[in-house]
């Protein structure tokens, strides 16, 4: 059976409709339970990870991401967050991580650079300016074309600046974010399987994540 609890999703309906601090003291328990199993999870996830890359050592409780939303610039928030994130560390915390989005309606998998800082988006640009066809080319490969389908992302709708209109790789100029994702039903968590099928997101999610750890590496 999945590393999941059984009741993760209905969990989160129940804190959707019910996102007060009364009730998760009343239903403290359940949710340990809930979380011991992401946490189950996420070692699962990180062993047949580690089949693709070496992942690193370390606490895997970490990987789950808390349930109470930050409220200090955005007091109007929920108390709590209506899904689930694990966030699988495959280097340091200065690279990229695999990311795991697990909620009631819609799960999805997915990595890349996500409303980056200026910094770490200059720095991809360069890196995009210089080897764009290493992105062109992982684009048309079977298993990414299946698996991910394309880049994604929000796009400016003209060009950077220092960047001119005619650059032989202005399309991927044009990401503020670059991201690839996948949707994916929330029973396809529960499966048995389920870590291993996530294992081929991974998978063909490595060339990607290399080219934007090479980026974040311009930085350090």
């Amino acid at each position: 059976m999945s590393q999941l609890h059984p009741e993760t999703f209905e969990f989160l309906k129940k804190l959707a409709a019910n996102n007060s601090k009364e009730w998760m003291d009343a239903n403290r328990a359940w949710y340990q339970d809930v979380r011991q199993g992401l946490i189950n999870f996420a070692q699962a996830l990180n062993d047949a990870f580690a089949e693709v890359y070496p992942m690193p050592v370390g606490d895997i409780r970490k990987s789950v991401a808390r349930i109470n939303n930050n409220r200090r610039f955005h007091p109007n928030k929920p108390l709590y967050k209506d899904h689930f994130g694990l966030m699988m560390k495959r280097r340091s915390p200065k690279h990229v991580d695999f990311y795991i989005h697990l909620a009631p309606e819609t799960c999805f998998v997915g990595t890349g650079l996500y409303h980056p800082p200026k910094e770490a988006l200059d720095a991809l640009r360069d890196l995009i300016a210089q080897k764009g066809k290493v992105l062109l080319a992982l684009r048309q490969r079977p298993a990414f074309k299946k698996l991910y389908g394309d880049f994604s992302g929000e796009q400016l709708k003209t060009y950077p600046r220092g960047f001119s209109a005619d650059h032989p790789h202005i399309d991927l100029l044009r990401f503020k974010d670059l991201i690839i994702t996948r949707d994916l039903a929330p029973k396809d968590f529960l499966r048995k399987d389920a870590d291993l099928m996530i294992k081929e997101y991974f998978a063909a999610a490595q060339d990607f994540m290399d080219f934007i750890d090479e980026a974040l590496e311009l930085q350090f």
